[in-house]
């Protein structure tokens, strides 16, 4: 895994960190994320020419279609994986109630 890949895989989640407008190649005023919008990534593809050279570019859901540079403008949401100790969360996970008998 490249730091410039991050590891990016179909399902993620990204947040944009881009704050201002987007552009086309062409110069041309484009749609896309808005500064801290969370999207969920539907494609990964390696080795696409950027406006700054060879990169990873996002297919996402909500912009079906269009590609956007996954460095600088956007960052992997990363999942907790701390302990799950919470009697009421392993309650759920073991579809049961709480104080009831498993």
């Amino acid at each position: 895994m490249t730091d410039q890949s991050e590891g990016w895989r179909a399902g993620d989640l990204a947040v944009c960190v881009k704050s201002t407008a987007w552009w086309t190649l062409a110069g041309q005023p484009a749609p896309g994320p808005a500064l801290d919008q969370v999207l969920w990534v539907a494609a990964v593809y390696e080795g696409v020419a950027l406006e700054g050279g060879v990169g990873t570019a996002l297919e996402f859901r909500e912009f079906a279609n269009e590609l956007y540079p996954a460095a600088p403008y956007f960052r992997k949401v990363q999942p907790d994986h701390s302990a799950a100790d919470d009697a009421e969360f392993v309650a759920l996970i073991r579809r049961v109630s709480v104080g009831a008998s498993a």
